[in-house]
């Protein structure tokens, strides 16, 4: 999949229109861009991509409809919305009168920048936080110090990574994410993270169980009680995900995607196809076509 990954320079091409001179190449492993230099731009609706970063967007201003694997968000300000690595995301709908930032972070920086308990902790941050106005007053004024530096004639890359570690770990505090993680919690974000890796061969929830040391009842009890989906229902949403990418983004007929993604049957697959995105495969891809 790496090779449908979609980098800055890319997004901006592909989905923004208009001058966009303002809108500067950034070298660092850590880029930031104010949102009003962004959502006057968007060519809306952006379908489903494999985005080469971790995304962290705070909203002071406006609206926008966010997608990430299956699950839609009304984002409303002021919030943080947070897409790791590895999932596919969807941006819908933007207020083009949106203001605040938006940081992406390639993975690589994120590993060196945390400690792994820490790291484990952004990845169990709930995608959505609504944020007090006062919280997101103190966020702001971190998100610009970061802006500022990053943007500086010779950026010091330990203080803007300093910088931008204290922004998650405000926004961690924010989430009550630095809480410790009950068992079946553990259990079912490490599911879900087994599930982005292993989803176009492995579809059968016991093999997942297996990896885990615990049984299907057991898991499906934990993937229920904090995704309120099955465990079944979030391999399919997370294939059917992928499929959408690759809808979109390439030539591939309907059958070599499904058998691509190990479906055995492509009726089966358009069928399901049907059901979590409510347009046939084919008629999906039309759509994404228009909007080109």
């Amino acid at each position: 999949m790496d090779k449908n990954k979609i980098n800055a320079d890319e997004f901006v091409s592909k989905f923004m229109e208009g001058s966009l001179q303002h809108i500067t190449y950034i070298r660092t492993p850590i880029k930031i861009f104010a949102l009003k230099d962004i959502a006057p731009y968007l060519r809306t609706p952006i379908p489903p991509i494999f985005f080469g970063y971790n995304l962290l967007i705070h909203l002071t201003k406006g609206y926008f409809q966010h997608q990430i694997e299956s699950t839609k968000f009304m984002v409303k300000a002021p919030a943080v919305m947070i897409a790791n690595y590895g999932h596919i995301s969807a941006i819908n709908e933007v207020d083009r009168q949106a203001e605040g930032y938006c940081v992406l972070i390639k993975e690589q920086a994120m590993t060196s920048i945390l400690r792994d308990q820490e790291t484990l902790n952004i990845f169990n941050i709930a995608p959505l936080i609504n944020l007090k106005e006062e919280d997101s007053a103190d966020l702001n004024a971190l998100l610009e110090l970061l802006y500022k530096e990053i943007y500086d004639d010779k950026p010091y890359t330990s203080y803007y990574e300093s910088i931008f570690k204290t922004i998650l770990l405000k926004i961690m505090k924010l989430s009550d994410a630095n809480k410790k993680l009950l068992r079946h919690q553990e259990i079912a974000m490490s599911f879900k993270q087994l599930v982005y890796l292993h989803f176009a061969k492995e579809k059968s929830v016991s093999y997942y169980a297996d990896k885990l040391a615990v049984s299907t009842n057991y898991l499906n009890r934990c993937v229920s009680s904090v995704f309120k989906k099955s465990a079944k229902q979030i391999i399919l949403d997370v294939a059917i995900m992928h499929s959408q990418l690759l809808l979109s983004e390439t030539n591939k007929t309907i059958a070599t995607i499904a058998y691509e993604l190990d479906f055995e049957d492509p009726s089966y697959f358009a069928r399901l196809f049907k059901k979590v995105v409510g347009l046939t495969p084919s008629e999906y891809r039309d759509s994404t076509k228009e909007n080109k």
